[in-house]
């Protein structure tokens, strides 16, 4: 039995069924996946969504500061002995990486690359990815989460017939059944224990941190309760920056802070809600906002994850220029002429498209390529 292991420093809540569905599915073609992962630092932590898998195995990860840099270390080789793959996130921090590099020199166990390629948070000729650059090709395979990243790869040089595109998603379907499950009962009763009368309402869902632009958007909100009285907007998360949504609703009424929320608990809330609004950083969050028909509104931001190419604009979610005024313009426009309306069929069709069960099959032919 060919056997592979799976790498993460931390694991997360949206991960769950992904992982679940890969054991299984190369449990079918004779392959054992070992899920090895460690725990999420501090300021992750405050996002509430780390998850354990019983038949993962933890091992806690150790940190090291080295100047301004975190480096992490994760102490799992005596779990990679017998292994045929393994897979590993890209990541300049992780200094198991650069031993898994130096190994597959040395033996015939494979290494495979998770993720986008470069830190898209960062300015694409930073010294950091500069530095990643320099060891994209030290690997057997590629996993890009999207189609834009295996083109980067490309470009950068990487064999075209070593990449998978993974085509990251989470668990559409499942969310589309709560969404669908879910009754004007609890809708109702919901709107009203948040004293809303109205059904121009905004959702924020989501880690609170500098990069999702939380002044920036609740300075768009403002704008948009000039223009839409009964506008009401619901913040969904949590991070180092709640606190500003905490004051902001506070001071105002019509802004409501639930904190965080998952599954069923998170679904009815989007069902309330006409416009997913993220002028930051958009990543897998955009999936919800077409599985629970919430059309995402973004702007030109230059740092958002490599999911914004799921965003097709004017048809299932609308990008903008990068100010507060077009931004809380167009939240206006799509508000009181309803045209959000018009997107939610293309809300649906993109969710059938990007599913977990996608990424699964993906997936699992990048390995079972990977290793012949």
């Amino acid at each position: 039995m060919k056997k592979v292991a799976i790498i993460q420093r931390t694991l997360v809540q949206y991960r769950r069924e992904f992982f679940e569905g890969l054991k299984n599915a190369l449990a079918e073609e004779g392959v054992e996946l070992t899920l090895i992962y460690g725990k999420q630092n501090n300021d992750e932590g405050l996002k509430n969504d780390a998850v354990e898998l019983a038949w993962s195995k933890y091992i806690p990860n150790k940190t090291l500061k080295f100047g301004n840099s975190t480096l992490v270390w994760q102490p799992c080789l005596n779990e990679l002995k017998d292994k045929d793959l393994i897979v590993v996130e890209s990541a300049n921090k992780l200094i198991l990486n650069y031993l898994l590099m130096i190994k597959r020199r040395f033996s015939n166990t494979r290494l495979g690359f998770w993720g986008h390629g470069r830190n898209k948070q960062d300015t694409l000729n930073s010294f950091a990815n500069q530095f990643k650059y320099l060891f994209l090709k030290q690997c057997d395979w590629w996993f890009a989460y999207t189609s834009g990243v295996k083109d980067f790869l490309i470009e950068k040089g990487y064999p075209q017939a070593q990449i998978t595109n993974v085509q990251n998603a989470i668990d559409t379907q499942f969310i589309q059944q709560e969404y669908a499950q879910t009754t004007d009962l609890e809708t109702t009763a919901l709107k009203k224990e948040l004293g809303i009368e109205s059904d121009q309402v905004g959702i924020f869902c989501g880690g609170i941190y500098p990069e999702k632009r939380i002044d920036f958007l609740l300075e768009s909100c403002l704008r948009v309760k000039q223009e839409v009285p009964d506008f009401h907007m619901i913040f969904i998360g949590s991070g180092i920056d709640a606190t500003k949504i905490i004051q902001a609703a506070a001071q105002y009424p019509w802004i409501h802070y639930v904190g965080p929320k998952f599954g069923k608990d998170r679904v009815k809330y989007f069902k309330i809600s006409a416009l997913f609004l993220m002028p930051g950083l958009v990543g897998l969050g955009i999936l919800d906002a077409f599985a629970l028909e919430t059309p995402i509104v973004t702007t030109r931001y230059e740092f958002h994850s490599p999911e914004i190419e799921y965003l097709e604009d004017g048809k299932n979610g609308l990008i903008v220029d990068n100010t507060i005024t077009h931004y809380s313009k167009a939240v206006v426009q799509l508000l009181l002429s309803a045209q959000y309306k018009q997107m939610l069929e293309h809300c649906r069709y993109s969710a059938e498209k990007y599913t977990i069960e996608n990424m699964v099959e993906n997936f699992k032919m990048g390995i079972l390529k990977a290793m012949q």
